[in-house]
């Protein structure tokens, strides 16, 4: 009997055994769709950062040479997803990269934000260039033929005598209650950003999941109505936590899982001027402390809340999916057409060669 409990003790723990190879083997698969999405997605291709960078130049020498006299120096930095390495292609490849603009004055030289915005729009709008005022910023275009090939979102700000900086906001029609300077502090948000993991590897895969959701919200929100990007940023640096297999191999599958889970945790019941609803927020780690959430309506914010339940129910479908082809059409529906579907034939030879696999499996 004894011998039989020792046997029946030895065949569980190797269908154990078995089963976790089989597991691992399989997320490493999917590991390698996650690899090449990666890969197609972000802004991270020489050619395409050395053409945003050569707009900015170029918008700076034209600031330099065409500002009115009596406008202050300024000095500029890189700021948003291209300064916090997040950054994504974006589907209808209209590239942007957002500059910070500080000029060595304080808000009392200009009472309305809106007058030093539109020097700046003045300055600017030459050479074929499209230049519009922005409740947040000046942005210009540059076309191709009758679409917007590039963008650079040029966020103005003044200088502060507590180190913080002054934001300029308003548009050209806003009222006089909407014409504001906003306490801001953009860098320390960015080097907040940048350093929420020590480990490089760490770093490493949390990018790549704030870029996969960033793809997932142009995908998903194609007809507006989508989170900022930035909200979606600081909701990684708040609620983000890696995930690696068995071996210690990154499993971006399971930390996206995880991350879902935890933001759908966050939504509450809060009254708006809509009555009581559902709401997620996600409050700016710096000045002015703001909720990055508060625009989206009540409508919006349950469109946001289903869709990323049904983004949820993708992730933990392809998890214990078998086949890991059919697991990457299920994740395809969610973040569109550049992840990839591999053949059934490759798929099962690497399951098959991981399972036998002695060594890591990962």
């Amino acid at each position: 009997m004894n011998l039989l409990f020792v046997g029946l003790g030895l065949l569980a723990a190797v269908v154990a055994v078995l089963y976790t190879k089989d597991k691992d083997s399989r997320m490493a698969t999917l590991q390698q769709q996650f690899d090449e999405f990666h890969t197609r997605i972000k802004l991270d291709q020489d050619d395409e950062r050395a053409k945003l960078r050569d707009k900015r130049d170029t918008l700076i020498r034209a600031l330099v040479n065409n500002l009115d006299d009596d406008v202050p120096a300024f000095e500029k930095f890189d700021q948003g997803s291209y300064a916090m390495h997040t950054g994504v292609l974006p589907p209808d490849k209209n590239y942007d990269i957002d500059v910070g603009i500080v000029f060595d004055c304080t808000r009392d030289k200009y009472a309305d934000p809106v007058e030093l915005k539109k020097k700046v729009c003045k300055a600017l709008n030459t050479h074929g260039r499209s230049v519009v005022i922005r409740r947040p910023c000046v942005t210009v275009n540059y076309m191709r033929g009758n679409e917007v090939d590039y963008h650079v979102d040029l966020a103005i700000y003044v200088k502060r005598d507590d180190g913080l900086l002054d934001l300029a906001k308003g548009k050209l029609n806003s009222s006089t209650e909407k014409r504001v300077w906003e306490p801001s502090d953009p860098r320390k948000l960015t080097d907040i950003i940048c350093t929420a993991f020590s480990d490089a590897d760490d770093l490493a895969q949390y990018r790549r999941c704030i870029r996969y959701f960033k793809r997932w919200r142009n995908v998903q929100f194609a007809n507006g109505g989508a989170p900022l990007s930035i909200a979606l940023t600081v909701a990684a640096k708040n609620l983000f936590a890696t995930r690696v297999s068995t071996s210690g191999r990154p499993v971006d599958l399971l930390a996206m899982i995880d991350w879902v889970d935890a933001l759908l945790g966050q939504f509450q019941q809060l009254y708006t001027d809509e009555g009581w609803h559902r709401r997620l927020v996600v409050t700016l780690p710096v000045t002015p402390y703001c909720d990055l959430m508060e625009w989206m309506s009540k409508g919006q914010m349950e469109t946001f809340e289903t869709k990323l339940k049904s983004l949820r129910q993708a992730l933990v479908d392809a998890e214990a999916e078998e086949l890991p082809e059919e697991a990457c059409k299920k994740l395809r529906k969610q973040f569109g057409d550049d992840f990839p579907v591999p053949e059934k034939a490759a798929t099962a030879k690497a399951v098959s060669a991981a399972v036998i696999s002695t060594g890591h499996s990962a």
